[in-house]
């Protein structure tokens, strides 16, 4: 079957980051460090929140352009740290009183290596409604997720040390 047949279809991102599980770990959840990786290169943040524990919300204001897009919404529903981290996020356009509103799931689970870097896994779920209702979104969604890892790893990635 098709992935555009598929009533569930899923993105599924691995990656190895250069830090330490924490430090990727506090990127999800610390405002300032989300606003350095958490929208694709076509969009602006132009705000964070983030109520950092089960049941709390997380959202992300964009624009594109200096005209808003609306924003990325969601509640924490897992928060293991530096292990993993699931919650509802739901694209949020311009007018959700017109419907804009696509609840999915995403699930990072971060493993540590030896090495000192990160694996990271991110599962991004139940995508059904957004398929149907912003299929323009949909269709960026690997794109961007793997956009948003290369600057997730610009931004937890340790300073080089300086001269001796």
């Amino acid at each position: 079957m098709s992935e555009p047949e598929r009533p569930e279809v899923a993105v599924r991102i691995e990656r190895v980051l250069h830090a330490p599980p924490d430090r990727v770990f506090r990127a999800f959840l610390d405002p300032e460090l989300m606003r350095q990786w958490i929208a694709p290169d076509d969009l602006d943040v132009d705000r964070v929140a983030v109520d950092a524990r089960v049941g709390g919300l997380i959202e992300v204001w964009h624009s594109r352009h200096g005209v808003s897009t609306g924003k990325f919404e969601g509640r924490f529903v897992t928060i293991d740290a530096p292990r993993e981290l699931v919650y509802h996020w739901a694209f949020v356009g311009t007018e959700p009183e017109k419907g804009e509103f696509f609840d999915t799931l995403v699930t990072v689970r971060l493993r540590a290596r030896r090495d000192g870097a990160t694996e990271i896994s991110v599962v991004h779920e139940r995508l059904a409604e957004l398929r149907v209702g912003a299929p323009h979104i949909h269709e960026r969604l690997v794109a961007g997720w793997k956009n948003c890892l290369d600057k997730l790893e610009c931004a937890v990635r340790p300073a080089p040390a300086g001269p001796r």
